[in-house]
């Protein structure tokens, strides 16, 4: 789960290699800064976040997979898990497969990873079913961070990150020249893709 496409599209791929997979990969920046790249292969159903001091040194650290209709421009692909979730994946395919999620976030917080509290730090509610909700895996060392969005109980995507280097260069990072400012060590993670 925690490994993306195998020689494909995975996380800590160079980017230079990213881009050798997907020459037609559309390249954007990121809140302007210069260490952080955002790629989006949209016939594919690929976005990436590309990060490193230079593009020479940058390696992908957060790739999502669309399944299902067209998120962000980016087009449904065709890609499953090694354990063959993908499109026309239920949740009771996901969860079968992978079990019980570490925690569950409603998608309407886009762009967090922060965890979700009940009142006075209590356990969360359960999930509405008619909210589309992330549903949230850590890898065994904590160094990788997999969830997969969940509507109308349908599996529409999968983002991998790296919690280590979103944390590096999307929440500790200085903003890049009229970018709006971060929140510092505290504020929540972005996803930044699907």
């Amino acid at each position: 789960m925690h490994a993306g496409v195998p020689g494909k599209a995975y996380l800590g791929q160079p980017l230079t290699d990213f881009l050798a997979h997907f020459p037609g990969a559309k390249s954007l920046p990121f809140a302007k800064q210069t260490d952080v790249l955002r790629l989006q292969v949209a016939s594919e159903g690929i976005s990436a976040l590309a990060m490193g001091a230079t593009p020479a040194s940058m390696t992908i650290e957060s790739i999502g997979f669309n399944f299902e209709g067209t998120y962000e421009g980016i087009a449904a692909g065709k890609r499953r898990t090694v354990e063959g979730i993908g499109p026309g994946s239920t949740i009771n395919d996901m969860l079968g497969t992978y079990g019980k999620p570490a925690e569950t976030a409603s998608e309407k917080r886009h762009g967090t990873l922060t965890p979700q509290h009940g009142a006075g730090g209590a356990a969360p509610a359960a999930p509405d079913p008619a909210e589309t909700m992330r549903y949230i895996y850590h890898s065994a060392d904590g160094g990788t961070v997999t969830y997969f969005v969940v509507k109308d109980a349908m599996v529409v995507r999968m983002v991998l990150n790296r919690p280590g280097s979103i944390k590096k260069y999307l929440m500790d990072a200085s903003p890049g020249p009229g970018a709006p400012a971060t929140g510092g060590a505290g504020s929540e993670a972005s996803a930044g893709h699907p």
